[in-house]
């Protein structure tokens, strides 16, 4: 095979520094760039990757990694234990899942070329699940002293293809690496042998969600990231396109500022809970009921972890509740800063239906749209908002969660 594959992305990533983001968007354009240690098979186990063998020892405070060997970057320097050892003391430090997992890390030491150990404080069973996740690639051990704590600028991976350029708002180009050092097992899941089919890959960013339908409609391009789901009857009969639904993908929510301004109040975040109808916000962000479920649980009925426990919290619709714990907030009519997208449809569906649903109790919502890139950073300042609606990947291991994670933006 060969050729250029162009996707249609829902616009500009806010980074493509992998390790510093917990961006969708960014994983999906530099997965295929960067590598880690561990991935997941289709049963979302996680698999070696990178590495080629994994021990644990001394009462699970061991873990020793071997990796492959002639693994090479895409400056053509082989990988060692001296990158690995980088870049995961920088992941600890600058992405969101490092900094859950990496208090638990007494030591990490590259004891050979070939060998990582990794010292922990109690014995975890949740690190090589980190260490499967997208964030957790390794860069050259030049790149990650270079950067430090900041943003990388060169972008240099053992992935199947290398990163060529990125023109804002025209596209982001990936090359296929030639000298790619595949696994020799057959594909499992993200594991196993991984081939790079194409000679590029162009991701284009289309913030309209109509233009990139109907960019796949007419072969402008090849692959459109989040469809209007409403279309999803006319897609299904389209010929030339292959549909599918993937579930379970993830879950949306309403993340509220718990660290600054009016959301400290947990009576008035306790008001947004009992008041929302969650029926016809889920119905204007998705449309097709074949898109999504109402459910309370943080984990899907498909994983072990399933649980409604709570759920007589969830989606209360209790008008009178709700007005009740505004005044004893002391709600008088202050502004609540809402930001949202409409690169993600279903986030600005979901923060229309929200914001009439709580105006009509009397909450006075400022909705600034925003693009992907100006929201993710806009959070990241608990001082500019009070209110966003985002979404959550599924993730296999529920130590490791977002909704977990009290450093997200919300900071619960």
């Amino acid at each position: 095979m060969g050729g250029v594959l162009k996707v249609a992305s829902i616009g500009e990533p806010p980074t493509l520094d992998i390790q510093a983001t917990t961006t969708t968007l960014t994983y999906e354009i530099m997965w295929h760039v960067y590598e880690s240690l561990f991935t997941h098979d289709r049963a979302w186990n996680p698999i070696p990757l990178l590495a080629d063998t994994h021990a644990v020892t001394d009462r699970g405070l061991r873990h020793t990694i071997t990796l492959r060997k002639g693994v090479r970057f895409h400056n053509g320097k082989e990988l060692t234990a001296a990158d690995v050892v980088a870049s995961l003391k920088r992941w600890g430090q600058v992405a969101t899942l490092g900094k859950v997992l990496w208090p638990g890390v007494e030591s990490i030491e590259a004891k050979d070329p070939y060998t990582v150990v990794i010292f922990l404080k109690q014995p975890s069973g949740s690190l090589i699940y980190g260490l499967a996740e997208p964030s957790a690639m390794i860069y050259p051990k030049e790149i990650v002293e270079a950067a430090d704590t900041g943003q990388v600028k060169e972008y240099i991976g053992t992935g199947p293809y290398r990163f060529v350029e990125h023109k804002p708002d025209r596209h982001i180009k990936l090359v296929r690496f030639k000298d790619y050092a595949a696994r020799a097992e057959p594909t499992n899941g993200f594991g196993g042998k991984r081939t790079a089919w194409l000679d590029e890959i162009l991701f284009i960013p289309v913030p309209e969600t109509a233009v990139r339908l109907a960019g796949v409609e007419t072969g402008e391009y090849h692959h459109a990231m989040f469809m209007k789901q409403d279309a999803w009857d006319r897609i299904k009969s389209l010929p030339q396109l292959e549909s599918r639904i993937v579930k379970p993908r993830g879950w949306t929510l309403i993340s509220l500022n718990h660290k600054a301004g009016l959301m400290t109040s947990k009576p008035l975040r306790q008001a947004v809970q009992a008041a929302l109808d969650m029926e016809p916000i889920m119905a204007a962000g998705f449309g097709h009921k074949d898109f999504y479920r109402l459910g309370p649980g943080l984990f899907f009925p498909e994983q072990p972890w399933h649980s409604t426990a709570g759920g007589s919290l969830y989606n209360q619709r209790d008008r009178e509740k709700a007005k009740r714990l505004m005044k004893e907030a002391g709600y008088a009519g202050q502004t609540v800063r809402w930001v949202s997208t409409r690169e993600y449809e279903f986030m600005y569906k979901h923060s229309l239906v929200a914001k009439q649903q709580l105006e009509a109790l009397g909450f006075v919502i400022d909705l600034q749209v925003v693009d992907w890139a100006t929201l993710n950073q806009r959070v990241q300042k608990p001082e500019l908002w009070e209110a966003y609606v985002t979404g959550y990947p599924l993730n296999p291991d529920p130590a490791l969660h977002v909704a977990f994670r009290c450093s997200f933006q919300g900071w619960w």
